[in-house]
């Protein structure tokens, strides 16, 4: 059994409880406006350029088979690749002497990711902490996603998966056995509202999360709070009604932030939001955050800023 990831990040006191290993799948059904992880987006491997790493050296012009390396030396970061030619044949990732260059998307196996994450079995147990399967999303590698989180729930670790809830219920049923904890992302309540700005529907996404709260699942709230966005009132008050509903018990309120910015340059891809406010520095930030805080307030449920 085998699947695609980009990342395994240890040491991570986010995405759950204690002290985590978070396995970061590559591929979305999703298109969200403000995605922070560019690389996560396509199910296929893809090249990455970091132009600060690089000292125009010209190693990767040369060895590139395919001339899909722009000759010149100083273009723009975004510019470096010429993506319709490379086939991904790797030579330019082993000539570089830096690192500029790397192949983000690397398949691996349910035991291969397995014996990264037991490495850290001690911490999980006295943090309270275990693995936690993020992306991209999961269980749009739903066979992989299924055997990985089975086996780490065999070997006695605290399982959680970061979801869109954009999956089917046949999948989530059968991962829903080996989960302790769904932290459940909801963008927008309006469907015409949230298939502009992800490109999907949410009516499975809505369905899915109203069948996990009905089997008494441990779900967790996540809320993008992104300016102009998702933080209209309208949108805001929807999503209180809802939490109110299905009596969740917690909200992670996730404020917008500029740090997958610089990545979208890497993998040559446009980003339509790079002037927007990062609501943890800016003063109408916070104000804003403050707002949405009163909105949910009065909900029963504990508010968590970040998750």
């Amino acid at each position: 059994m085998k699947g695609i990831i980009t990342h395994i990040q240890r040491y991570s006191i986010h995405d759950g409880p204690g002290i985590r290993t978070v396995v970061f799948f590559k591929g979305c059904p999703l298109s969200c406006l403000w995605c922070c992880n560019p690389e996560t987006q396509s199910f296929e491997p893809e090249l990455e350029f970091i132009q600060s790493l690089c000292t125009r050296c010209g190693r990767c012009v040369a060895v590139c088979p395919e001339n899909a390396v722009n000759p010149e030396l100083n273009c723009p970061e975004n510019e470096k690749i010429v993506r319709q030619y490379c086939t991904l044949c790797g030579r330019c990732v082993i000539a570089c002497p830096t690192t500029a260059l790397r192949i983000v998307g690397e398949e691996k196996t349910v035991k291969q990711v397995l014996d990264e994450v037991l490495r850290d079995k001690a911490f999980y147990r006295r943090s309270g902490g275990g693995v936690t399967l993020s992306g991209g999303e999961p269980l749009a590698q739903p066979e992989f996603a299924i055997n990985l989180i089975k086996a780490c729930h065999d070997c006695n670790l605290h399982t959680a998966i970061e979801t869109s809830g954009l999956v089917s219920l046949i999948h989530l049923q059968q991962i829903f056995k080996y989960t302790d904890l769904f932290l459940f992302d909801i963008k927008y309540i309006e469907r015409s509202k949230h298939i502009q700005w992800t490109g999907v529907s949410n009516e499975i996404i809505l369905t899915n999360l109203r069948w996990l709260i009905e089997q008494n699942a441990n779900v967790v709230l996540r809320v993008p709070l992104v300016p102009g966005y998702t933080t209209d009132e309208s949108n805001l008050h929807d999503l209180a009604k809802l939490v109110r509903e299905l009596k969740i018990k917690e909200i992670d309120l996730m404020p917008f932030h500029q740090l997958g910015r610089d990545k979208y340059h890497h993998f040559g891809k446009p980003y339509q939001l790079g002037e927007l406010m990062d609501m943890r520095v800016s003063n109408e930030g916070k104000q804003i955050l403050n707002q949405v805080m009163s909105v949910f307030e009065n909900c029963g449920a504990k508010i968590v800023i970040g998750g």
